[in-house]
C-alpha cells in the first residue's frame, strides 16, 4: 500500500461518521499505526530468510546428530539388560 493512499484513507476516515464509532476509531487508530510501521525492503527480507533456513539446517543436522547417536547407545545398551 502505497504511503499516499494510506494518508488519504485515514484523513477520508477522520472526518466522516464512521470515524465517531467504536469500530471506526479502532480502525482509525489500526491505519494510523501502520502508516508508522518501517517496512524492511525486499533486500532485508531475502536475508532474514536466509539466514532463517541456514540456522534452521543447522538446527536440524544437530539433531538428527543426536539423534543418532542415542539410537546407538541404546541399541548398545539394551542387550545388556534384556
Amino acid at each position: 500500500m502505497g504511503e499516499n493512499i494510506l494518508k488519504r484513507i485515514i484523513d477520508s476516515l477522520k472526518g466522516s461518521k464512521f470515524a465517531t464509532t467504536k469500530f471506526g476509531d479502532f480502525c482509525v487508530g489500526v491505519l494510523t499505526e501502520l502508516d508508522s510501521v518501517t517496512w524492511p525492503s525486499k533486500e532485508e527480507v531475502y536475508n532474514s530468510t536466509v539466514v532463517v533456513l541456514i540456522v534452521t539446517a543447522i538446527f536440524a543436522s544437530y539433531s538428527a546428530l543426536w539423534d543418532l547417536i542415542m539410537t546407538l547407545v541404546r541399541q548398545l545398551i539394551l542387550p545388556l539388560y534384556g
